[in-house]
């Protein structure tokens, strides 16, 4: 049994979420903290409000569009700039946290989850192309994955 595209964008989600996780629990475990510098509360409050604002307008506009290959979800709201908003605003979020706790090794751990996550959202993508029958083809080349 194929895996929806969901399962696939949640297995995506999981694996980033996970690697937050461990990174907390090795952060508690060896404490190696770069120190906070001047401006981390101001960047930390910018990265989440950042953070919380796309993952927002991305679960919206992807709660509140048709899924069909006529109305393709992917051309509306932050889908039109960057073809992985929910991601870019979770990296946003961690680059907060990051900047308050000081924590190199939180970053570090995530940064890896991101890379896995990755991984499964290569598989999400594959199953956008199949399902969108070359629609989706044409998306990717016009638009970036974050940037």
């Amino acid at each position: 049994m194929q895996p929806t595209i969901h399962t696939r964008l949640a297995q995506s989600y999981l694996a980033y979420f996970v690697a937050s996780i461990v990174g907390l629990f090795v952060d508690t475990m060896i404490s190696f903290d770069i120190g906070r510098f001047a401006y981390a509360g101001i960047v930390a409050v910018v990265c989440f409000a950042l953070g919380g604002v796309l993952i927002a307008w991305a679960q919206y506009t992807s709660r509140h569009t048709k899924h069909s290959p006529s109305d393709p979800y992917f051309h509306k709201g932050p889908y039109r700039y960057m073809r992985n908003p929910t991601h870019l605003g979770i990296v946003f979020l961690v680059t907060g946290y990051t900047a308050v706790s000081g924590s190199i090794v939180f970053f570090g751990v995530t940064v890896i989850g991101y890379v896995v996550s990755n991984i499964f959202f290569q598989k999400y993508e594959a199953l956008l192309d199949l399902t969108y029958d070359g629609v989706y083809e044409d998306y990717k080349r016009d638009v970036p994955k974050i940037f």
